[in-house]
């Protein structure tokens, strides 16, 4: 038993140092050929690794593949497969490749689309077509032949005896995730896998650092534009911009001391937007709304669509609680009402108004007083000589209810 674990250990420990970003939990590596995903004249054996031709052998359509168990991660970066021909039996046709799940299992790989395989019999790379291209010398008894398939820029490639071959197929489509596969067509052939667990013949750790080098190279060989510390002051502004946007107004401060860089907009401005900012994402519209007219009283008269989405979200958070609205005491006694027009409206002259009077609440079309003095809905009153759409708003109840405008919108109201 203590052979066995620190065998298992040491596979284990192969396998992350090949492929260090793979997380098993989540994208299992392949280890084995799967005995639910193969056709029907293929045998496996010794822990599903070694695969035995049992069919007729007769013609093309006696081909038989099987896939690895899992499909290979993207993690990986580069992914890499052995296959050792213990017996090409006795026409040697024989396919080692790629392949998607639910392609025919009843073909060699690379005959089917989203297949390929390079092929023993005649050396020919097959790229999801029945047709091959001439790639590398045939393969027979005792060859180890290898797969690559490089993630980065999509190509496969093969290796023979330990020697690579060159890329075979490149421009692999971007999101298709392949399978190892393996196919056999004529009687007592007889082939089995390495996929990580013992050393390849080919040197694919020396690929991989090589691989890295180039990569390390072609980072250091970019250059930047304009002059040594002209990406420097952009990024400063780029930074400078997001803590002002944010509203980190004394971040911004020191930030913009320390690179010698001027503030947009001074920090009492900033404060005041983060404090808005605070507000409506505590639900509280009201005191957001107050705080916005008075420190930016054009804001709405300019964007009036802007006001119809905040007046949206008040009511939303009156419903639900989060803002109780202008709830000043009285002291007692009858509620004192005041009539607030949110919309901006149009003057004769042409002018923009936002308006503002006292009063008591009109006789509504829309319902009747209930006793306790208010109204179920409550009219929506219009002044047809300014258009101006006015709402009642109650300073001590907090009820909510919704009017309709004759002029077809509909109006929030507090009662």
């Amino acid at each position: 038993p203590q052979t066995i674990l620190i065998a298992v250990f040491r596979i284990m420990d192969r396998l992350v140092r090949l492929y260090p970003k793979v997380n098993e939990k989540e994208t299992p590596l392949p280890r084995s050929w799967s005995v639910k995903d193969k056709f029907s004249f293929l045998v496996l054996s010794q822990n599903n690794q070694k695969v035995h031709y049992k069919g007729g052998g007769k013609n093309h359509k006696d081909a038989a593949s099987v896939r690895a168990t899992h499909p290979i991660p993207a993690a990986c970066g580069v992914y890499y497969f052995e296959v050792k021909v213990l017996n090409k039996g006795r026409d040697g046709y024989i396919g080692i490749g790629l392949s998607a799940s639910g392609v025919n299992l009843n073909r060699l790989p690379g005959w089917e689309k989203n297949s390929y395989g390079y092929h023993a019999d005649d050396g020919c790379v097959f790229n999801s077509s029945g047709t091959g291209q001439q790639y590398g010398s045939t393969f027979t008894t005792g060859d180890v032949v290898g797969c690559g398939f490089n993630l980065v820029d999509r190509s496969i490639f093969f290796t023979k005896n330990g020697v690579t071959m060159g890329t075979a197929v490149s421009d692999i489509a971007p999101n298709l995730v392949l399978y190892p596969t393996v196919g056999l067509q004529s009687q007592g052939e007889l082939v089995e896998a390495n996929f990580g667990e013992i050393p390849f013949a080919f040197d694919f750790d020396g690929l991989l650092r090589e691989m890295q080098q180039k990569i390390q190279l072609s980072i250091e060989q970019v250059i930047l534009p304009g002059g040594p510390g002209e990406w420097q002051t952009s990024l400063h502004k780029l930074v400078l911009g997001y803590l002002v946007h944010r509203g980190y107004s004394r971040t911004a401060q020191v930030f913009a001391s320390n690179t010698s860089q001027q503030l947009d907009e001074d920090a009492q401005s900033i404060q005041n937007r983060q404090k808005i900012q605070s507000l409506i994402l505590q639900g509280k519209i009201s005191q957001s709304l107050h705080l916005i007219r008075a420190n930016y009283p054009t804001l709405f008269t300019s964007n009036p669509e802007l006001l119809f989405r905040v007046k949206c979200r008040q009511f939303v958070e009156m419903i639900v609680g989060s803002d109780p609205g202008d709830l000043s005491a009285t002291g007692g006694g009858e509620p004192r009402l005041s009539c607030h027009s949110e919309l901006s409206s149009t003057s004769s002259d042409g002018e923009g108004v936002m308006g503002e009077v006292t009063g008591s609440p009109p006789e509504s079309p829309l319902g009747s007083p209930m006793r306790d003095g208010t109204f179920t809905i409550p009219a929506v009153r219009q002044d047809k000589t300014a258009k101006t759409h006015v709402a009642w708003q109650c300073n001590v109840c907090v009820c909510v209810c919704v009017g309709v405008c004759v002029c077809g919108c509909v109006c929030v109201w507090v009662c």
